[in-house]
């Protein structure tokens, strides 16, 4: 398991970042969210208070110059990955890799690199039902979110549900800690900022993210979101048979 899928794994069960074994720098983190940053500025958004980062590179051997001398929770996102390109990046000592299903090689699922899958929030339920056996990492959905309807928290819970992940989901700078909060219980357990946030925008996301009062012990009980049950599961349960 990647750190990155146990830092998510503990968020959704509401459990502080101290726990979270990250070092001195992380243990004061404690967020209703992790938060990360994509792109190329990886090492700056480390330093301005971002949890994890993925590097953003065209190829492995590019991703890999650039995980040199990162201090923190760094993956990569790579245009195109090939066999050897997972090879490079498990020896260059990447935690995770987010991939496009389209373009990344099969034998990604099966690496001991974590996975984090770009999905659609369009994709019709068999497709999303069927990234449930792959145990992946997390999914990320690149839409942003501004201002959080309930017409996307039904949508972002509908993708969390169906494929058994937890939801990393792209935010815009002027998101509220309400949204923020709400997307918890959508079953997101981190967000990325929006390419392009600047220094200050980034600082402001923090603000609203640490704003974000704890999880209940209910909701935490509750484990984030139900599990939406499959079209043949005959949703009307067991007959009970009658003793007479």
């Amino acid at each position: 398991m990647s750190k990155l899928s146990e830092a998510l794994q503990r968020k959704r069960r509401g459990e502080g970042a101290r726990a979270m074994g990250f070092g001195a720098r992380a243990s004061e983190k404690d967020r209703a969210l992790l938060l990360g940053a994509t792109g190329a500025s990886a090492g700056e958004a480390l330093e301005a208070g971002a949890d994890f980062v993925a590097v953003a590179a065209d190829d492995a051997d590019a991703a890999v110059a650039a995980l040199d001398g990162l201090d923190g929770l760094a993956g990569v996102q790579v245009a195109s990955l090939a066999t050897e390109g997972i090879e490079a990046l498990e020896e260059a000592g990447a935690d995770f890799v987010i991939a496009d299903p389209e373009t990344a090689a099969a034998g990604i699922v099966d690496s001991e690199l974590g996975l984090v899958l770009e999905v659609d929030e369009a994709w019709e339920d068999a497709p999303l039902r069927a990234l449930a056996p792959l145990s992946l990492d997390a999914v990320l959905v690149r839409a942003p979110v501004a201002t959080f309807t309930v017409a996307r928290r039904i949508s972002l819970s509908r993708v969390g549900a169906l494929c058994g992940a937890p939801l990393i989901v792209t935010v815009t700078p002027g998101i509220s800690s309400a949204d923020l909060g709400a997307l918890r219980e959508s079953g997101a357990g981190g967000v990325v900022a929006q390419e392009g946030m600047t220094a200050d925008e980034l600082a402001g996301l923090i603000e609203q993210l640490e704003a974000v009062p704890p999880r209940s012990a209910r909701r935490r009980s509750e484990g984030g979101f139900a599990i939406v049950p499959s079209a043949g599961s005959g949703g009307d349960g067991e007959e009970i048979e009658d003793d007479d």
